[in-house]
């Protein structure tokens, strides 16, 4: 049994043009072979921390909007994150980083060999000045990730024994949407 039938007459009607299918081709291979040299390292250290924050914000979101089956809303990243709350909340503290976390994954989604500037990630920087206080980054990619233990300490959900002392040590925190191009 074939898994694809007719494939021989494609190749009896395209034989004839094969030089010029080659020529295209290695055009198309050039930019395969220039996309694949791209840096992968800070692609996949960004694709990391990406994905641990979300599965933090999974747990945040369903204790705190109480959903029995949240991941049956089949939400994208972005929807969640913008569901925390911007007021009296520990998530509204890492909000805007984790917005811009994901505008960052999102250029490596659409141009692998994209290079992260400064400017991008201001609101992780900030984060990352008030939660660790005197620490330089050497890279972007650096700071990405180290915002990333940060954002998932503010999502962990506290016993409730310690809820009511988040609820107050948070109650006048108020988060802004980071600018629309990071």
């Amino acid at each position: 049994m074939k898994d694809i039938d007719g494939i021989e007459q494609v190749l009896q009607v395209l034989q004839p043009h094969w030089e010029q299918i080659e020529a295209d081709f290695e055009r198309h291979n050039q930019r395969f072979l220039e996309l694949s040299a791209a840096d992968h390292d800070a692609i996949g250290r960004v694709l990391r921390a990406h994905l641990v924050i979300e599965s933090f914000m999974g747990a945040f979101l369903t204790q705190h909007y109480g959903l029995d089956d949240f991941e049956g809303l089949k939400l994208s990243f972005f929807q969640k994150a913008k569901l925390f709350p911007s007021r009296v909340s520990s998530a509204a503290a890492v909000r805007p980083g984790i917005l811009q976390v994901n505008s960052v994954r999102n250029k490596f989604g659409h141009r692998l060999n994209h290079q992260i500037e400064r400017h991008e990630i201001s609101a992780v920087l900030e984060m990352l000045r008030a939660a660790r206080p005197g620490i330089d980054f050497e890279s972007e990619v650096e700071a990405i990730e180290a915002s990333a233990t940060v954002a998932c300490a503010f999502l962990s959900v506290p016993p409730p024994e310690l809820q009511q002392l988040f609820l107050e040590a948070f109650q006048n925190v108020h988060s802004y949407e980071p600018f629309a191009d990071a």
